[in-house]
């Protein structure tokens, strides 16, 4: 029966296309089923008068492409109906300029290739417009032919594939008609959940789901779509090629689970892939993982790609390793190591003669002093760019970076933004880089460039100018999605309150929650609800001020953010802080202030110099949080009537406030209040006069701004028809936990992905500890994104360190004191500027730093009631919050999770030691076997152990080796031994030995044959060389002169000696050209032997040839 009512839903919907609009269905049914023998589908495809039929069923065994089948269909479509240039048609449609070239390679050559990067601030916006360009043409080509697409097992399909479909039932077509047939048994992965969900949704509101039935007997192959060892990969090449189409497609999460299918064949199968596509797969690996955030693990997928850099064309693939590196600390906030990888990058490229790699890692420093231009909204000061180099931008066609550098490396001071009001020209990069944005179709950059105005506007008090900007967003991206407009609204909100308009505010607010809602955006409400606090505070209304910052806390914190996008958090700290202490709560008071002292003592103790140019940080424009901290901090002191003290914290806010005042427009007024008030209490009414007259000054602007606010331009604002309803703080608390757990969830399991890595790492035999040590500890920092780590080892009578990159010298008293602590700790501890438990461990964080720490993991391990190991690990602060995007704040989870990786780590590291004790004493056995015990040279079989390893060398050469060979017999021997003893004796052999060891080395070796025999093998045939150093042992006896010192010194009293019966040697000497086998050489060593006997039975003590 499916087969029917599967022909039955196709048929429907062909022959509604043309008539309606929405002809989008989904077909469901129980286990597997093709379509491939479907009579309406060989039917409809082939009769295409009308209609352009196109089928396509996803495979359970294979990876679904980037927006597979409709990439293909557009292709096929545009080569029989229209033909002609595709980029002519590309333009035709709208599609985006930088996604021309990527479209234009896969339609000639089936492989994509784009020369601009993408911006991590701009993914979301690219894949959007990517999506949009895909839907664009499909409509396009069906005015020319009307199109029916039938995709069977859907739930396999890439997160791409679904958004078009999410697009096309949001913007139908009256000439396209889809059936997706579904598996219901077969989930689709992880990444495509949200989205299929809204896909399900959307349909069932217009009653276009079925369900045809059962197929029978589940198919024992179909198997869950979260296994990626379903997907079988036989031709490396290809699938790398695949993996590089989808990351190019913009389709990240579908890209990364292609590349952990290769990844896992590498390091679990023993995949052989040649180096050269080794080293193409592991950038493609690690551009994705840049691409979706994830810059620890890019950075171990960089370190993969460096330890493949063949010698040859080093420095090509060099600057390419520190150029992707580089990107990657730019991305973490690392931006001192980001430059410093630029840097090698671009000498690399100079060795390489490579301009391009040259050009790519000087704009990579460029980009490198804006943060990437990631979560910034401008620069502290102006970027100095040369025009050489925005010759060479231009040159390598880069224009949507030209545009971002036009934007915001020039016109960052106040008075230039002032002077824009009446005329924006002045704006002169600005202007710039806004028509260069427009050309290119650039949306979001042309909005960011509103918001740097914006802000620069509003950060300096000019919310006239600000209000402007804001409204020319709303009327440019108004068309562009609610995310754009609820954004517009928040600024809105901000400026009128800014202008003290602050009774019309919440609406906007109210208006921009509701739909950032429904976008499911909780870090966008955080920021809302932080505006609304400001609003909260200029009225005095203090309890809901600390409300809405406790929600925007609350954010941060489930969300494992580092800030927020429109401040850190010191500042939501601080005007905590404020907030409390003028709604009567001293002990929150206190409480807020301490932790927004954690974050800014790294400003306070740290010299600032204003001036620098080749880095933006982010401490240098924390004169707003020293502001609120100072002011919250001297009204502390006051409640606690201390009220001198109080006076010199109001005098360093005035400090702060020169640089903040345009930020702190709804704190102004209360404090130019406190501070009269306060110097009327302490009588000095000297100053009392200067605070009115700035308080007049300022309530009057502030009348000014607000008689002048154009509100006219909020008429084409219709609040009613943006807003479905007030949306409560319990419905955000909820959503803010969904999106918690949801973060939590990915990060277990990219830890459990992890685990698996590390149990490989560290389950070696054939490594050194402290190489094994040092691989999986740059895996480990990589992957949690620490700054720092260190590893102490008690098992040992001494401590050990077995691994410190923290700077900080582990002196015995700094080791005792490090364990002395943890000792109190066995359950080990995690904390964070966060927390409010980090000054409780003070005492072990003070030796790292406490300022310069920003969370700090430690965890002690115990064996038999007495600790064995101790890790810590910890993040440093940062110079650029807002540029990074990985979480810095260490809590209890990694410290489980450090907990179990370190156990292994333990378990391996004993293994490893056991294992070398073993193979020390094998090697020891072994060497006792083959070894003279008191001579400590070759014994007999020692020797014919060296001659089979000689006869091997031999049997991969031609034409054999020369060998020498010398039989020594000892004369007078007998004499020492029976005069001096055995002792002496055997002192004897040991220093005859040693001279037969000096002469033979690095050209053979030497072995005791027996009592005093010895023999010694040479690799030459030389009679010279072999007489030489023949001569050589004799003038080395001589000189040792019987060997008496040593007898002397043995003996501890002098002994005379005779001349004639000095210990000496007779040598009978053989060589041989051209040896092939160890019967030769034994045939030598006979030689030998009888020409010594001769020797030693005529005249002793000199050598004879053979």
């Amino acid at each position: 029966m499916i087969e029917k009512y599967y022909s039955g839903v196709i048929e429907q919907i062909y022959n509604r296309i043309g008539k309606e609009t929405r002809n989008i269905v989904m077909a469901n049914y129980s286990n597997d089923f093709s379509i491939e023998n479907l009579e309406v589908i060989r039917r409809y495809q082939s009769n295409e008068d009308n209609v352009f039929f196109a089928y396509s069923e996803f495979s359970y065994n294979t990876l679904v492409g980037a927006y597979e089948p409709f990439l293909d269909i557009i292709c096929n479509m545009h080569r029989r109906f229209i033909g002609g240039s595709f980029d002519d048609f590309q333009k035709e449609c709208g599609v985006y300029y930088l996604h021309r070239q990527v479209l234009n390679s896969y339609y000639e050559t089936g492989e994509c290739f784009r020369e601009e990067t993408v911006l991590l601030n701009e993914v979301a916006y690219e894949q959007r417009r990517m999506t949009m360009a895909i839907v664009d043409m499909l409509k396009r080509l069906s005015e020319v032919r009307p199109l029916m697409i039938v995709i069977n097992r859907f739930q396999m399909a890439s997160k791409s594939s679904i958004e078009t479909i999410k697009y096309l039932i949001d913007n139908p077509c009256t000439n396209i008609g889809i059936v997706l047939g579904v598996n219901v048994q077969v989930k689709g992965t992880d990444s495509t959940v949200e989205v299929w969900d809204r896909i399900v949704e959307s349909l069932e509101d217009r009653s276009a789901i079925y369900y045809i039935g059962s197929a029978g007997q589940q198919k024992n192959h179909i198997r869950d779509t979260s296994d990626d060892e379903l997907y079988i990969t036989t031709n490396f090449e290809q699938s790398i090629q695949e993996a590089s189409n989808i990351m190019e497609f913009l389709d990240y999460e579908q890209a990364r689970r292609g590349c952990r299918i290769i990844e896992h064949k590498i390091k679990f199968e023993d995949a052989w892939i040649d180096e050269k596509s080794l080293r193409r797969f592991y950038l493609i690996y690690a551009r994705t993982s840049v691409l979706l955030g994830e810059m620890s693990k890019a950075i171990e997928l960089t370190n993969e790609y460096k330890a493949l850099i063949p010698e040859s064309d080093s420095e090509h693939y060099f600057s390419i390793y520190y150029f992707m590196k580089g990107t990657c600390y730019m991305y973490q906030g690392k931006l001192e190591k980001a430059e410093g990888c630029a840097k090698k990058a671009y000498d690399y490229a100079l060795l390489a003669d490579d301009e391009l790699l040259e050009f790519k890692s000087e704009l990579l420093s460029v980009m490198i002093k804006m943060s990437g231009w990631y979560n910034i909204f401008f620069c502290v000061q102006d970027i100095p760019v040369s025009d050489e180099f925005i010759e060479k931008i231009i040159k390598h066609g880069y224009r949507n970076h030209l545009a971002h550098i036009y934007i915001y490396a020039y016109d960052n001071s106040r008075d230039v933004v002032k002077q824009s009001f009446y005329d924006e020209s002045l704006l002169k990069h600005f202007t710039k880089g806004l028509e260069l944005a427009k050309k290119i179709g650039n949306e979001q950059l042309v909005y960011d460039a509103y918001q740097k105005i914006i802000m620069l506007a509003s950060t300096n008090g000019l919310n006239e100018i600000a209000f402007l900007y804001v409204i020319r967003t709303y009327e440019f991206m108004k068309e562009h999605g609610n995310i754009y407009v609820a954004r517009v609204l928040t600024a809105i909100g901000y400026n009128l309150s800014a202008m003290g308009k602050n009774e019309l505010v919440d609406d906007y607010y109210d208006a921009a929650i509701n739909m950032l809602y429904y976008l499911k955006l909780p870090e966008d409400i955080a920021e809302v609800y932080y505006n609304k606090s400001l609003n909260y505070i200029m009225q005095g209304n203090y309890k809901e001020a600390v409300q809405a910052l406790l929600i925007a806390m609350k954010t941060i914190i489930k969300l494992h953010l580092n800030s927020l996008r429109v401040c850190n958090t010191s500042k939501v700290y601080a005007l905590l802080a404020l907030a409390s202490i003028f709604s009567g709560d001293r002990f929150s008071c206190e409480r807020y202030l301490l932790s927004c002292k954690q974050f800014l003592n790294y400003v306070i103790y740290r010299v600032i110099d204003s001036t620098r140019t080749e880095t933006v940080h982010d401490y240098s424009r924390c004169d707003d949080e020293m502001f609120l901290y100072s002011f919250a901090s001297a009204m502390l002191l006051w409640h606690d009537d201390k009220k001198e003290e109080a006076f010199l914290r109001f005098e360093d806010a005035e400090r702060y406030l020169v640089n903040a005042e345009g930020n702190e427009f709804f704190a102004y007024s209360i404090y130019r209040k406190s501070r009269i008030k306060l110097f009327e209490q302490l009588g000095k009414n000297e100053l009392i006069e200067h605070e009115r007259i700035l308080l007049d000054a300022h309530s009057k602007r502030m009348h000014e701004i607000a008689e002048a606010a154009p509100l006219e331009m909020l008429k084409n604002i219709n609040l009613e028809s943006l807003s479905e309803g007030f949306i409560n703080e319990r419905q955000i608390d909820l959503l803010v936990k969904q999106q918690g757990l949801a973060k939590d969830y990915q990060s277990s399991k990219r830890q459990i992905e992890f685990i698996s890595i590390w149990q490989t790492i560290v389950d070696v035999n054939d490594q050194k500890k402290e190489t094994m040590i040092e691989n999986a500890m740059s895996n480990f920092i990589n992957h949690f994104s620490l700054d720092c780590a260190l590893i102490i080892d008690l098992h040992a009578k001494e401590p050990q360190v077995l691994y410190n990159d923290t700077e900080c010298d582990m002196t015995d008293e700094v080791i005792k004191g490090i364990c002395d602590i943890m000792i109190d700790y066995p359950e080990g501890f995690a904390t964070s500027k966060l927390g409010e438990d980090f000054y409780e461990h003070e005492n072990i964080i003070s030796y790292f730093g406490v300022d310069d720490v920003c969370s700090f993991a430690a965890v002690p391990f115990i064996k038999n009631d007495a600790l064995s190991s101790v890790l810590i690990a910890y993040v440093r602060m940062k110079d650029n919050w807002h540029g990074s995007i990985e979480r810095y704040m260490l809590n209890e989870d990694d410290l489980s999770i450090f907990k179990l990786l370190f156990r292994e780590l333990e378990y391996s590291i004993a293994r490893i030691e056991a294992n070398e004790k073993a193979n020390e004493m094998n090697r020891r056995l072994k060497q006792a076997a083959v070894t003279d015990m008191l001579t400590g040279i070759y014994n007999r079989a020692g020797m014919y152990q060296e001659i089979e390893k000689l006869e091997k060398r031999i049997s991969v050469t031609s034409g054999g080796m020369d060998v020498g060979l010398m039989f020594i017999d000892l004369d007078n021997f007998k004499h020492y031994n029976d005069t001096y003893g055995h002792d002496i004796g055997d002192l004897i052999l040991k220093e005859m030995a040693f001279i037969f060891r000096e002469v033979a080395k690095d050209r053979g070796f030497v072995s005791r044959y027996g009592g005093d025999e010895f023999i010694i093998v040479i690799e030459s045939c030389s009679r010279y060389e072999l007489e030489n150093i023949a001569k050589d042992i004799y003038a080395r006896i001589a000189e040792a002169d019987g060997f008496s010192r040593q007898i002397t010194k043995y003996l501890n009293h002098d002994v005379e000696f005779k001349e004639e019966k000095n210990i000496t040697c007779s040598i009978g000497i053989s060589y041989e050209r051209n040896v092939t086998s160890e019967s030769q050489i034994t045939e030598l060593i006979k030689k030998a032997d009888d020409l010594m006997y001769t020797v030693k039975t005529g005249e002793k003590g000199h050598y004879a040839f053979f």
